[in-house]
């Protein structure tokens, strides 16, 4: 199968759609005035990408910007690379210098970004040909294209909405309840609201969060509004110590009051129906299975204030205690 043609005729998801539904093998070549991409698919599936605007490995510059790369490093590597044949984070890696994990998620961000970039370009050309064209800077994936194409149009139309809910970029987050497996249960936490939340410490500013996740912004930054949304944490300016501590003290004190009042209501309730000569209704079976469940997320919900557990998720950053 030969395609050549203009976006304005035949849109990125289209050609990404056809490629799939025909389970295709070879390599699609989308040029725009900002970058020429090129992507390899296997039986439909997307197994690499490369871009002519990267100038070096752009997963070493992902994790320079996290802090988990020196540049000398990585110029030290590079020249044993040409020797060995190597790739150069697998001199890193073999020397216990750089995690495989953090490698896999600076490749996943690299390609979910390039992606999110070119589903978004209104004009350009591109070209498929049948065969898988090789490309020194191509950076592997495994990738279901119509899963590519959801995750994609998802992100695309989820933006506009989280855009105006996250904070600016110099603020740091912090935590206001620890997180218990209930409280993952409840709101049907995620992974990556895990890990973004394992990353707050009072210290960190969003930024360094978001860089140091290793997830695509869009994702980091959708958890960590997830997480405001939710009560679970709270965004405050550098150096404003004194709001916070007193924000999150009332937080707590507005939490239990809340608790406090909900028990008492329903103590009455049952004083009152035993008064009235209907105690048979204190029978738990007679009670609405509703208030019983609540009654207990509520009952676990505040043990975690008075004696809080281990830590939040167990998720592996992969942070070594940063």
């Amino acid at each position: 199968m030969a395609l050549l043609g203009t976006l304005k005729g035949f849109g990125v998801t289209e050609i990404f759609q056809l490629i799939s539904q025909q389970m295709k093998t070879g390599s699609l070549v989308l040029t725009s005035t900002k970058a020429t991409v090129t992507i390899n698919f296997e039986n439909g599936v997307i197994v690499g990408l490369s871009s002519n605007t990267w100038e070096r490995d752009p997963m070493a510059d992902v994790l320079m910007k996290a802090g988990f790369l020196q540049e000398k490093d990585f110029k030290a590597a590079l020249e044993s690379a040409k020797k060995n044949s190597q790739p150069w984070y697998e001199i890193l890696v073999s020397k216990g210098q750089l995690k495989r994990v953090f490698v896999e998620r600076a490749s996943n961000t690299v390609i979910r970004q390039t992606l999110l970039e070119i589903f978004q370009w209104p004009e350009g050309g591109y070209r498929f040909e049948d065969w898988e064209g090789e490309h020194e800077s191509m950076l592997t994936c495994h990738i279901p294209t119509e899963s590519a194409i959801l995750d994609t149009l998802r992100i695309i139309d989820e933006w506009p909405t989280i855009k105006q809910k996250i904070p600016p970029v110099d603020y740091c987050p912090v935590t206001v309840i620890p997180i218990t497996e209930e409280i993952v249960k409840h709101h049907e936490l995620s992974e990556v609201d895990l890990h973004i939340y394992d990353l707050i410490d009072d210290k960190r500013t969003v930024e360094r969060i978001v860089r140091e996740s290793l997830e695509p912004p869009f994702e980091a930054l959708s958890s960590l509004v997830r997480l405001m949304d939710l009560g679970l944490v709270e965004v405050f300016p550098q150096g404003a110590s004194d709001v916070r501590d007193s924000t999150i003290a009332r937080g707590k004190t507005i939490a239990g009051l809340k608790k406090a009042a909900l028990y008492g209501a329903f103590v009455l309730c049952l004083a009152a129906l035993a008064f009235s000569g209907q105690s048979r209704l204190l029978h738990q079976d007679l009670v609405p299975k509703v208030i019983v469940s609540h009654l207990e997320y509520q009952h676990k919900l505040a043990a975690t204030f008075s004696a809080p557990g281990p830590g939040p998720s167990g998720t592996d950053t992969g942070s070594g205690g940063r």
